[in-house]
């Protein structure tokens, strides 16, 4: 077996660094004490090669768009490259957190929606997707999280309370912000959020009575 002389521990199999400090093993190599996680080798290169792949895409992007200037000044690389950096981030995110449904769609919604809003200011045509595409967006999500409330079986009834109640008081912040004409299709933003809001306390109160309770221990 190999030996860590930092820690003082023998280790078993042929991994070459301790799992404690990272240091360098002595002494041979044994059969390993558990399987090859080759699932996760796999998963882990296609988001390595992917990642390659974006970046790869930015560079070239930004290159030809600044060295170049084939756009006349107008750097359409920039607006890309921001999707596809919010894209990874996103996506980096959900692979390292315990994936839950409400946050994944509750935060990708928010993020779109801001991309949106700022390449329709980029492209004039800022007005369609701020009075628009963005509450129809928000809208999809109250809908889903709604959705999602009911075919879980978990116990973690509150995320979707809580992410709704997100969802809702940024669209009163829009309807209530100074010197902003908001429109019919904000309004009917809030009344479904007011009522996905009503469905989730109905068919899930009592699960989330109980969960807060849980969670404060008393």
């Amino acid at each position: 077996m190999k030996t860590c002389m930092n820690c003082n521990i023998k280790i078993g199999g042929r991994t070459d660094t301790c799992p404690l400090c990272q240091n360098s093993l002595s002494g041979e190599a044994t059969e390993n004490n558990w399987p090859t996680p080759t699932r996760l080798k796999t998963q882990a290169f296609l988001y390595k090669l992917q990642l390659f792949v974006v970046l790869a895409v930015i560079v070239v992007g930004l290159s030809l768009d600044f060295l170049l200037n084939l756009n006349n000044g107008k750097h359409y690389s920039l607006i890309f490259s921001l999707w596809f950096i919010v894209f990874e981030w996103d996506l980096s995110s959900n692979i390292k957190k315990l994936f839950v449904p409400s946050r994944v769609v509750s935060i990708s919604i928010l993020h779109i929606c801001i991309l949106l809003l700022i390449t329709g200011n980029f492209f004039d045509f800022f007005d369609i997707m701020a009075f628009m595409v963005v509450p129809i967006l928000i809208g999809a999500a109250l809908l889903a999280n709604t959705a999602l409330s009911m075919t879980d079986t978990s116990d973690n009834a509150m995320i979707y309370l809580l992410e709704n109640i997100l969802l809702i008081f940024i669209v009163y912040a829009v309807l209530k912000a100074k010197h902003i004409d908001t429109g019919l299709v904000w309004t009917i933003c809030l009344m479904l959020g007011l009522v996905s809001l009503i469905a989730v306390i109905i068919f899930k109160g009592r699960k989330v009575s109980s969960e807060i309770q849980r969670r404060m221990n008393f």
